[in-house]
This record gives structure tokens, sequence and C-alpha cells, in this order.
């Protein structure tokens, strides 16, 4: 759980970065990498939660 909690930090911290580089310089491409990260910390959430369900099983 120390991973999940360090993994979301990590991720929000990345977009939050993106969003005010964004903001200061108007350049998309921050726009965009902070939406992919976003998606990846989704997806590696996911596979996380779905890791751990299935070990339930």
């Amino acid at each position: 759980m120390v991973f999940l909690r360090v993994f979301v930090i990590v991720v929000l911290a990345v977009v939050a970065w993106c969003a005010v580089a964004y903001l200061l310089t108007r350049e998309r491409k921050y726009l965009r990498v902070g939406v992919r990260a976003l998606v990846a910390g989704l997806a590696g959430a996911l596979l996380f939660f779905a890791v751990m369900f299935v070990q339930r099983l």
C-alpha cells in the first residue's frame, strides 16, 4: 500500500507541474504530457487493484 501512495503522489505532482507549466508558457506539449501521465497513473492503479483482486480469489 505504501507503493500505491507514493505512486499517486508522484503522478499528481507530475500532473500539477505540467498544468502550471502549461499555464505559464501556453505550450500544449505540457498539457499532453500531463494528460498522458494521468492516464498512465490511472492504468497503473487499475492494474494494481486488479492484481489485488485476483490474489483474493
